[in-house]
Formats: C-alpha cells, sequence, structure tokens
C-alpha cells in the first residue's frame, strides 16, 4: 500500500481523498503533529489507505551544495558544510567536523547553487535542529522573496 502524502493547511486542517471511491473529509489534524510514521485510514467505502502528513509551510528540495557556515556576529571564522535540503523558509545542512552549534544560534550559510548562473547565496539563519553533525535552520527573514532561490525550487 502506497502512503499518500498530504499537505497540512495553516489551520492545521488537511483534506484526505480515498483512493478507491473518490471520497473527501477536511478534518483537524493538529494531534498528528509529532507523529513522524503513516497513519491508516479506514473511508466510509471499507477500503483503508495509508497517510502521512506534510507541516512544512513550504517544499524542501534535497540537495548536495558545499557551502560555508559561520557564527554571528563575529563571522570570523568560517567552516565548510553540505547543503542537504533548502526550501524558501530555511535549510538542512552536514557539517564536516564536530561543531559547537547549539538551538538557537545565529549562524551564515554561503552556498553556490547547481543552477546554470551557479548563483551565489548567503542567507542569515537560526538554528532550529541538531542531529549530531546535521543542523536543521529557519532563514532569519523568510518573508525576504530571494528570486534565485525561487527559480531553483521550482518544480
Amino acid at each position: 500500500m502506497e502512503t499518500q502524502k498530504v499537505y497540512v493547511n495553516q489551520d492545521d486542517t488537511a483534506v484526505l481523498v480515498c483512493p478507491n471511491c473518490g471520497l473527501s473529509k477536511n478534518i483537524s489534524v493538529a494531534k498528528f503533529k509529532a507523529r513522524r510514521d503513516s497513519l491508516k485510514i479506514r473511508c466510509k467505502c471499507q477500503s483503508t489507505f495509508s497517510v502521512s502528513f506534510e507541516f512544512r509551510r513550504a517544499h524542501r528540495k534535497k540537495t548536495n551544495l558545499k557551502g560555508y557556515y559561520s557564527r554571528l556576529p563575529a563571522c570570523k571564522e568560517s567552516h565548510g558544510m553540505l547543503v542537504k535540503n533548502i526550501s524558501q523558509t530555511g535549510i538542512g545542512f552536514a557539517t564536516f567536523a564536530p561543531h559547537n552549534l547549539m538551538k538557537s544560534s545565529e549562524v551564515r550559510v554561503t552556498f553556490t547553487l547547481d543552477d546554470a548562473k551557479q548563483s551565489k547565496i548567503e542567507k542569515d539563519v537560526v538554528v532550529r535542529v541538531i542531529e549530531d553533525k546535521y543542523v536543521g535552520c529557519e532563514f532569519t527573514d523568510p518573508s525576504k522573496f530571494d528570486k534565485a532561490l525561487g527559480f531553483y525550487l521550482m518544480p
């Protein structure tokens, strides 16, 4: 059974559509925010299907881009990183060596997209997730649209 990816609206609701009969239902999914595994749903037609909820606000693209990060405000020392994923609102990267970053650390990231123009991206971010050498960050000004990044993220 293939798992459907269901995108969640800003009000924590999602529309489930039965792949068998096409019946759709709008449900509240706030209670599933912490859940990482898929959920089995039984439709009125007795068909069962599996769904996973995507709570992200923006599409995240997997990448493999080399770049650098440095702690703010000083930016005196840069460290190598590999950008693993990126969206209009944030970035996930892996450091090459152990780091001393913590949640809420402010960092500047610099990397080059593998697009036709080899666009250079430099953004300030706040660390939100740390898992060993993986660092998940949110751009400090996600409302500021980056044209090159926007084109790069288009499907």
